[in-house]
């Protein structure tokens, strides 16, 4: 069950960007899962994902992205480092709030701006995340992935306009567009897990396009979970009985046992 309470030391502190923190009920290991929602998305659309892992002993933290893409209008997407792009605001975002966040972390996020969180991490050389779950994404070919948001997200039907579209969200979301991915998950230490979960039935972001992200990397110890039958983002909503038992050992094996859990086994 979620349970939203104060989290020590940060009983009276607001963080930014509306953090919250999510306790478990019977919290059975020390990490907590820190998630990062998928585009145009929010927090409270992961509820679902925050009651799993409350229900299987891990504590979580959400937030809300702030920026997308539309509003380059309002303000040039430049991040602290001076990369143009909305990925690498959502970066310095999530870069921020695991700064603030106290204790070791999970990262579990969803399509592509979970090519935001690696970025993240490997800015801070993943101090203090152990390991690193991706639902729906990233892909390693962002311009197909913007032009079929367009065209099964949004429904654009001009051919034309899905044309002249794609390349303004593409260098709105980075002029790197994918490519950064590479040498930041290089950085990443020795054997570092990775769950990558992905849908044959995606339209967004094909399997093969979230491969492709990840299997040059000798470095990772990265494994899937392919539902056959699901869509972009659409696997434990739809597919739950396929969908926790591979997360919950896939956490099982990453995660610490809080010292409350080993005395309840040693009795």
């Amino acid at each position: 069950m979620m349970n939203k309470m104060d989290y020590s030391p940060f009983k009276d502190v607001k963080l930014p960007f509306e953090g919250e923190f999510y306790l478990s009920r019977k919290k059975k290991y020390e990490e907590l899962i820190f998630f990062v929602h998928f585009y145009e998305g929010g927090k409270r659309q992961l509820l679902r994902h925050i009651r799993m892992v409350n229900d299987l002993g891990f504590d979580a933290f959400a937030f809300q992205l702030q920026g997308t893409a539309k509003d380059l209008w309002k303000k040039l997407p430049i991040s602290s480092d001076n990369h143009f792009g909305v990925k690498h605001l959502y970066a310095d975002q999530i870069e921020k709030l695991l700064n603030e966040v106290p204790g070791k972390k999970i990262i579990y996020a969803f399509s592509n701006p979970s090519a935001a969180a690696i970025e993240a991490m490997a800015r801070r050389h993943c101090s203090d995340t152990v390991a690193l779950i991706c639902d729906s994404g990233p892909t390693a070919r962002f311009i197909p992935s913007a032009y079929n948001l367009f065209a099964e997200e949004y429904k654009v039907r001009s051919f034309f306009l899905k044309v002249a579209l794609t390349p303004v969200l593409s260098i709105g979301w980075s002029t790197h567009l994918h490519k950064d991915i590479h040498a930041q998950l290089d950085s990443f230490p020795e054997g570092f897990r990775i769950l990558s979960i992905r849908g044959w039935k995606d339209k967004l972001i094909p399997p093969a396009h979230i491969d492709e992200v990840f299997e040059p990397h000798h470095n990772l110890n990265w494994s899937k979970l392919s539902l056959p039958e699901s869509d972009h983002l659409t696997g434990l909503r739809d597919f739950p009985s396929e969908y926790i038992p591979v997360v919950e050992k896939f956490l099982s094996e990453v995660a610490t046992a809080s010292p409350a859990m080993v005395a309840e086994a040693q009795q």
